[in-house]
């Protein structure tokens, strides 16, 4: 299935131009298909009549089968001098892509270029691409594209075929991208959350830490905030810990301390008050997930007491009840360690203080 091109210089034997070409096509199809512009069904013996032609022609078969195509040149007095027979069969070798790359991505958009090649029959018009993203077919003859509809920050395996002249179609080349975004945000899911750097380059960093939990009308403290920014080569990987509110006894993700109701004594003897636990930390962990590799943090605020508010993360000092028991951007609290807030004590009259960090992440490429 292609097409044949014929081309056709010489003299006869006395060195005479030649005065006129013919052509004659003849084989049997195995496949229903055309001709040379004629339709034949599978099984048909085709034996064409001669047909002029110039110094050149190009034709089609489009039916399979084995061809023969002969060749008659004639002097000027109108004798044959030669037949020349030129057989034709069915090109099976499919196209070869060389490479399929990206040329480039928008929030909504990826573009990407195709090269491929044929040795036989060559590529259908423009090329023959056939676009694939998913499930979805995305159909052009052209050897560039540019796939839309896309979301922000997400990463799309994108897949293309060719197909030359002669129906045959190239195995696929697949292509991995993401799209850009301007800002990517996190929010709480209570568990660890990854990303895969798109690009080299330098990245603006933003995080704020979880609230301590409410008592009544008593606000828990409010989560602390951080910003910096960091050179990022591309497809590094990112683990962003979101810290959760603190509540009633359990810690706020990511390490806020526990609540509870604690005893103390005073003048008038044995009291008690009940205490809100602390807002978890949020932080950014690149390359392991680990707490050692943390880049950024900003600290969950401490729970309220029925008593008063509590008090907010981050700083370079704390607040609390007693500079013995509150944290500070050096050392953690007392009842508390690396990474995890301290918890409320049974014979002190404090809240559960929230682990220095938690963050609603925001990231965005400077």
């Amino acid at each position: 299935r292609s097409d044949v091109t014929i081309n056709l210089t010489g003299q006869d034997e006395n060195n005479v131009d030649i005065h006129r070409v013919t052509y004659q096509i003849a084989g049997t199809t195995t496949g229903a298909g055309s001709v040379d512009g004629q339709e034949y069904t599978i099984g048909t013996a085709v034996n064409e009549e001669e047909r002029e032609m110039g110094n050149e022609k190009s034709f089609q078969i489009q039916a399979d089968g084995n061809w023969q195509v002969k060749i008659n040149t004639y002097n000027k007095e109108n004798v044959r001098v030669t037949t020349n027979t030129i057989e034709v069969t069915k090109d099976t070798v499919i196209p070869t892509i060389s490479s399929f790359t990206r040329t480039a991505r928008a929030n909504t958009t990826i573009n990407v270029s195709v090269s491929a090649s044929d040795a036989l029959s060559g590529l259908g018009t423009n090329g023959g691409c056939t676009y694939y993203l998913n499930n979805t077919t995305k159909t052009t003859t052209g050897k560039t594209y540019q796939y839309t509809g896309l979301s922000a920050w997400t990463n799309y395996t994108l897949k293309v075929t060719v197909k030359d002249k002669a129906g045959n179609v190239s195995a696929e080349k697949t292509l991995t991208s993401y799209t850009t975004g301007y800002v990517k945000n996190f929010a709480y899911t209570g568990g660890a959350q990854t990303f895969t750097v798109p690009d080299t380059g330098k990245y603006k960093l933003e995080v704020w830490g979880a609230q301590g939990g409410n008592y009544s009308s008593y606000a828990g403290g409010k989560g602390g905030y951080s910003v910096g920014t960091i050179s990022l080569s591309a497809n590094t990987n990112l683990y962003v810990y979101v810290g959760g509110q603190g509540g009633t006894s359990a810690g706020g993700f990511n390490g806020g301390g526990k609540g509870g109701t604690a005893s103390y004594t005073n003048d008038d003897g044995t009291d008690s008050t009940v205490c809100r636990s602390g807002g978890g930390g949020t932080d950014i962990r690149i390359g392991t997930d680990s707490l050692y590799a943390r880049v950024i943090v900003a600290g969950g605020g401490s729970g309220a007491t029925q008593g008063g508010a509590g008090y907010a993360g981050g700083g370079t000092n704390g607040k609390g009840y007693s500079s013995t028991y509150y944290g500070t951007a050096t050392r953690a609290g007392s009842n508390g360690n690396f990474g995890v807030g301290a918890n409320y004590r049974s014979n002190y009259k404090y809240s559960g203080g929230g682990r220095r960090w938690r963050m609603v992440w925001r990231w965005k490429r400077l």
